[in-house]
């Protein structure tokens, strides 16, 4: 019996996974073009994870990853971070990660906006909104 209850908490602790990484993939939307601007988005909810505890894992990949931590706030539940745009005197792009507590777990959003003339590859901003993800989740990617 003990063998079957580890086997399913196992395999319920990888689906917790799976999903939430999957959720931040089939979530991920982006509006707008390269002249104009873009803001892409997701969501995702990660499980068994408190909220000073995502915002922490969250907050230290994010920097790491070559952003600069703009503000961070515990009680509202968001981090404000830029990143400096290549060849482009003071010019910054905006990240806004927000944290809601749910039942298990936390529900994070994002948003990343570039302003008109400026690029990021869809691709890159996915993967790096899901890193932050399996981050918070306690897995690195």
């Amino acid at each position: 019996m003990k063998r079957f209850t580890f086997l399913a908490l196992l395999l319920a602790g990888v689906t917790g996974n799976a999903l939430a990484e999957s959720e931040c993939m089939s979530n991920f939307s982006y509006e707008g073009s390269n002249f104009k601007g873009r803001t892409f988005r997701t969501k995702a909810f990660v499980g068994n994870v408190k909220l000073p505890d995502a915002m922490k894992r969250a907050a230290r990949h994010i920097s790491l990853n070559g952003f600069q931590i703009n503000s961070s706030d515990l009680n509202l539940g968001i981090i404000s971070a830029s990143q400096p745009v290549s060849y482009s005197q003071g010019k910054t792009v905006p990240l806004s990660v927000s944290f809601e507590e749910e039942k298990g777990g936390v529900l994070m959003n994002f948003s990343y906006s570039t302003s008109g003339g400026v690029t990021s590859p869809v691709d890159a901003v996915q993967k790096f909104f899901c890193a932050v993800t399996a981050e918070v989740e306690g897995k690195k990617k």
